[in-house]
């Protein structure tokens, strides 16, 4: 490990710390939230100014139970990558889990409005019954918990098809002469995957621990988000099993 490469792990290890603290204290905050909508108090929506008679609403409980059922989910599931991928974790991909809770609530919201819209084109007015009864709002509970478990992984694949759609090229970074690290964290300033990390036995002294080759080459042509492979130059001098690969740091 170089000079530059402790500090980064003391930073990474404390993003993924202060992510799981976060995350802790954003399903308590929820997990109030459900509770005090449950019971009708309120006391957000209170302290915020509205109305009581706003609040007794069906549709505000269906909604309420939705979006508090899929930030759960969000938060659950970051929870779930934060602790799997502890021991590797990018400090780069911090904002994914500050916005793991808001992710979750809004594909719950938008799975809501899609399913009510379904129902009053297929089924008549969606805003029938006086009364949202307990089944129904556990249900939108449920679904919303859901959505929200798997918003993350339905943003990665919107997020893909976004990069498809508007998939642009541009000349590859030059990271040769670099660190691992430093020449990953280029790399993703310019939009550019870290792909496969190869060693070789390293020539000379100046050439250890650092980035000696790449592909594509730099100045050729890679489109946004896609992977450069790299090889580094071994400290110990070894020589590596064949097609040795050292994955980057990543988090889900």
């Amino acid at each position: 490990m170089t000079e530059n490469e402790a500090p980064r792990e003391l930073t990474d290890t404390a993003a993924a710390t202060g992510s799981i603290v976060y995350l802790l204290i954003s399903l308590g905050i929820f997990g109030w939230l459900l509770f005090d909508t449950w019971i009708e108090a309120h006391h957000l929506p209170h302290l915020l100014g509205y109305k009581s008679d706003l609040l007794q609403d069906p549709l505000f409980h269906l909604v309420a139970n939705t979006v508090i059922g899929g930030a759960i989910g969000g938060i659950v599931n970051g929870i779930r990558s934060a602790l799997t991928y502890y021991s590797a974790f990018n400090r780069q991909y911090f904002w994914k889990y500050i916005a793991a809770p808001w992710m979750g609530s809004a594909l719950a919201l938008i799975g809501f409005a899609l399913l009510r819209s379904t129902i009053a084109i297929f089924g008549g007015d969606a805003a029938n019954g006086a009364v949202a009864d307990t089944p129904q709002n556990l249900a939108n509970f449920a679904i919303g918990a859901l959505a929200g478990y798997g918003s993350k992984d339905v943003f990665v694949w919107l997020d893909e098809q976004v990069n498809k759609l508007f998939k642009v090229e541009k000349p590859a970074p030059d990271v040769t002469g670099k660190s691992p690290s430093a020449a990953a964290e280029k790399m993703h300033k310019e939009n550019v995957a870290l792909g496969n990390m190869d060693t070789v036995p390293a020539k000379t002294a100046q050439e250890e621990g650092k980035v000696i080759d790449q592909d594509p080459k730099a100045g050729a042509m890679i489109g946004s988000g896609e992977s450069m492979n790299i090889v580094v130059a071994d400290s110990n001098g070894k020589k590596p099993a064949a097609n040795r690969k050292k994955p980057p740091k990543k988090s889900s």
